[in-house]
């Protein structure tokens, strides 16, 4: 490794104001500080378990520690493996020496023995998941460069953003798939990719959550040799791992072995051997040993009571090891976290002052970069958009043909059955946009907790990019669809009228994104959302006009009206229609004659003075559930992410 006192890149990587990307330094995908040490001592995570109660009751929680009081270190140039069987607690210590676990959590975590708070871990470290999350209809360029963008320093140059991204996906060996979206790429190489973004800003400490698991032998020992790689040049990496083959094993520099939330073993790989052996647990000649070590650390369902009792006496002899003093000796004592930059102790201030003085992106290149992507995903993906559009122009034609002519001839049969006509065109229109977006935060609920934990973006540019993108949609669909009604149904009232007509249709379906929106948001599943939704939708519809006389309702229900939106979509149009009627004519004996548009408003307990109270309303329902939905997808990105 180089010395620290020369070519440190403290701008190069992340600003761009000293670019020298000499081969040399290429070739360890960047510098890292020597000496870099990062320990964890008594350290215990606790997590709450819910138990099954009354459902008319609310949820009961217990605390239960998942972690009891590990300890442990590990140092710069070294690939290290956390192991042990399932439920032993591998990404649980893994979340918890990166900060991203937002359980409770005692103990200590230090960088070179001073404490590290999670603010100053979250900027050092990079993070790659077991899933990649990742928007699947973006290409493996566009994914980078939307990464980049929000990652990187804001002050660097497009320039060195680009040489980065093509840097690292030639070292990662997926140089070839640029063009290729993430969804189609194969498991290893989507891990590179995933790997490369985290590698974007080249931090010192990367964490690795099973970054093996789904891979295929050849797979893992590519991606384990990358990180191998890493750690010889500089880099402290760290990896969960689950049973890996004999020869991606033997790539780790050292090991940890966990079982029931307890260190079992912490040392190298030759070191593990010579505990267990002591132990009389000697690794058969020609067997894998990282499944021999993790089926010793399994609780065997036949055997249970003496499988805990085999973990139990491991793990206390470990700790009476000198294995465990050793690590415990170089841990040592606790000090202050703000002593170690403050300028003065040594020389790894200079190159930690990269990632301190980091300057992140602002809201409004959040919000642009996500409305981008957003834009590229629809793109990528507009065969699903094309086919709701044809399908929505089906339905209006399909609506509308019966009706053709029937405004041109009114008499008393065809009045029931031209407002049938409006209320079809309100609540087709309605429909089609609640399930449009009703499925849009359950699926990317994962996607969000990841990038929010990360840094990547805020709630707020997030969710207002998601409600801008729906509105040229919401615009555009509505107003062919209402158009094509207009025209072939024959409705009266001219160029005017038609005008009023698509006003309402893009008002009801920009409700509807919201109301879906606030759906799609506040219910974790989407069963649980339709049980809802359902019946209030039939409220809503029940109490528009077409089935009783609002009017002549009963005033304990009939303020039901107010909050439906098919109400106040159904009266505007119905107004617009019926006062550009003036006459209707009484051909049938026998049936009550209604003679002008203003009587049938009437008759439907309408209003002609109700319409522009109506829009307004619209409105106010649109804000009010957008509102609430962004305060639900705020609450939700406090969670803690699924690793």
């Amino acid at each position: 490794m180089k010395e620290i006192g020369l070519k440190l890149p403290t701008r190069n990587v992340l600003t761009g104001a000293v670019v020298n990307w000499e081969d040399d330094e290429m070739a360890g995908l960047g510098d890292s500080p020597e000496n870099l040490t990062l320990a964890w001592k008594d350290l215990s995570v606790y997590r709450k378990k819910k138990i099954q109660g009354s459902i008319w009751k609310s949820a009961v929680y217990e605390e239960v520690k998942v972690l009891h009081g590990v300890s442990g270190v590990v140092t710069s140039g070294n690939l290290v493996a956390l192991m042990g069987s399932s439920g032993a607690g591998k990404t649980t210590l893994l979340a918890a020496i990166s900060r991203r676990d937002k359980s409770a959590i005692t103990g200590y975590l230090m960088l070179n023995g001073r404490l590290a708070g999670a603010d100053l871990i979250a900027r050092i470290s990079g993070f790659l998941p077991q899933e990649d999350l990742s928007i699947g209809d973006l290409t493996v360029n566009e994914h980078m460069e939307f990464m980049a963008r929000l990652m990187m320093d804001r002050r660097s140059i497009a320039t060195v953003r680009t040489r980065r991204i093509q840097q690292l996906l030639g070292e990662l060996g997926v140089a070839n798939c640029t063009r290729t979206k993430l969804g189609a790429l194969s498991g290893g190489e989507r891990k590179r990719v995933a790997l490369a973004v985290q590698l974007l800003n080249d931090p010192p400490i990367l964490f690795c959550d099973e970054p093996t698991t789904g891979l295929d032998s050849f797979a893992a020992n590519a991606v384990v040799s990358r990180l191998r790689r890493l750690a010889m040049g500089g880099k402290l990496v760290i990896c969960s791992v689950h049973q890996p083959a004999s020869g991606v094993f033997e790539l780790f520099h050292q090991v940890v072995l966990l079982a029931n939330g307890r260190i079992a073993f912490h040392g190298s790989i030759e070191q593990a051997d010579q505990f267990f052996a002591s132990l009389n647990y000697k690794c058969p000649v020609g067997f894998n040993a990282a499944e021999y070590y993790v089926s010793l650390l399994g609780v065997e369902l036949d055997r249970e009571v003496e499988s805990r009792e085999r973990i139990r006496r491991i793990c206390n002899e470990y700790q009476r090891s000198d294995f465990a003093t050793a690590i415990e000796n170089q841990i040592g004592e606790v000090k202050d976290e703000n002593e170690y930059f403050n300028g003065t102790l040594d020389q790894k201030n200079v190159y930690f002052e990269r990632y301190l003085t980091l300057v992140k992106v602002n809201y409004f290149v959040q919000f642009y970069w996500l409305m981008w992507r957003n834009i590229l995903a629809v793109k990528h993906n507009n065969s699903i958009w094309i086919t709701e559009f044809v399908l929505l122009m089906f339905v209006g034609l399909i609506i509308s043909v019966p009706y053709a002519g029937l405004f041109n001839d009114l008499d008393q049969r065809d009045i029931q059955n031209a407002e049938g006509l409006l209320y079809l065109t309100i609540t087709e229109t309605i429909f089609l946009f609640i399930y449009a977006v009703f499925i849009t935060f359950p699926s990317e609920v994962p996607v969000l907790l990841r990038e929010t934990a990360s840094g990547l973006y805020s709630p707020l540019p997030y969710y207002l990019s998601k409600m801008i993108f729906w509105i040229p949609r919401a615009v555009i669909e509505p107003v062919c669809f209402a158009s094509l009604v207009f025209c072939v149904a024959g409705l009266q009232g001219g160029f005017i009228n038609w005008l009023g007509f698509c006003f309402v249709c893009i008002l009801c379906a920009n409700y509807a994104n919201a109301y879906g929106s606030f759906l799609s948001a506040v219910f974790d599943k989407m069963e649980t959302a339709a049980l809802v939704s359902v019946p209030f939708e039939l409220i809503g519809t029940m109490f528009s006009g077409l089935y009783l006389n609002l009017a002549s309702a009963s005033p304990y229900v009939s303020w039901l009206r107010y909050i439906s939106g098919f109400y106040y979509g159904i009266e505007s149009i119905s107004i617009l229609q019926w006062d550009s009627i003036e006459t209707i004519e009484c051909k049938t004996p026998g049936v009550p004659c209604i003679k002008t548009g203003s009587e049938v408003l009437r008759k439907f307990g309408f209003a002609e003075e109700n319409f522009w109270r109506n829009c307004i309303c619209l409105v106010v329902m649109y804000s009010v559930a957008h509102f609430i939905a962004f305060i639900m997808v705020l609450k939700r990105s406090r969670g803690t992410p699924v690793y």
